[in-house]
């Protein structure tokens, strides 16, 4: 019962919905803790350490994470070949006059941002967090200093910039059509979140860009952070 829902289009397409929505729903948190780095590196730095200190939770919620993230992709790549094949005609061929530039932009906003999550991991996750790409003015300042030290490289915050932006495409349709495929549908309702989603991508895409602007100028002036 369970197999023929997953291999189902419907249930496919239901499932990259709700994975969709947990990934949105970790976005704005990743987002609303990434503010913090204005503040500084002792209000930044608390999040991490804390989520660090649960030792085995951590893993639990990386596993978990990852499981969603992977699934989510997996499911979306089988739903397009799916389609592919009961159409008859490759995908290149598809008509997408009526779709959204989101839309469109899809599967190009989809390999950015996997290449982006790359480099982001490998910057932030899998660095040592007091490490020598931690010390600021000869003090380790945690993730924050890994931070402030990635965006002094102005290569690091045009790649940031790309991958943000990217993500709010990938955001802003993701919105609709978890929306759509959940089964909301009104015809007074349904523009209005259209226009919400796209101006949520907007959004989060411009707070997420302001951050390496914002050390990129810190770096320039040469002020480690707001005390």
């Amino acid at each position: 019962m369970i197999k023929q829902y997953i291999q189902s289009q419907i249930g496919k397409k239901q499932l990259v919905a709700i994975t969709g929505l947990a990934l949105i729903l970790f976005v704005m948190f990743h987002l609303s803790a990434n503010l913090l780095l204005f503040l500084g590196p002792d209000y930044f730095n608390f999040f991490p350490e804390l989520i660090h200190s649960t030792g085995i939770g951590l893993r639990v919620i990386e596993s978990g994470l990852a499981a969603v993230f992977f699934l989510h992709i997996g499911l979306t790549v089988a739903l397009v070949r799916q389609n592919r094949k009961a159409r008859g005609q490759q995908y290149k061929s598809v008509d997408y006059s009526n779709r959204s530039i989101a839309t469109r932009l899809m599967p190009y906003t989809g390999m950015i941002l996997l290449l982006f999550l790359a480099i982001h991991i490998n910057d932030f996750v899998l660095q040592d967090h007091s490490g020598v790409k931690s010390i600021v003015g000869g003090e380790s300042l945690g993730l924050y200093g890994l931070v402030y030290n990635a965006f002094a490289n102005p290569f690091r915050v045009g790649l940031y910039v790309l991958g943000v932006f990217s993500l709010g495409f990938h955001l802003s349709h993701g919105i609709q059509s978890v929306v759509q495929t959940l089964g909301y549908s009104h015809p007074k309702y349904t523009p209005i979140i259209k226009h919400m989603s796209r101006g949520l991508g907007v959004l989060v895409a411009v707070l997420f860009a302001s951050i390496p602007f914002y050390f990129s100028y810190m770096n320039i002036v040469g002020c480690c952070y707001v005390s």
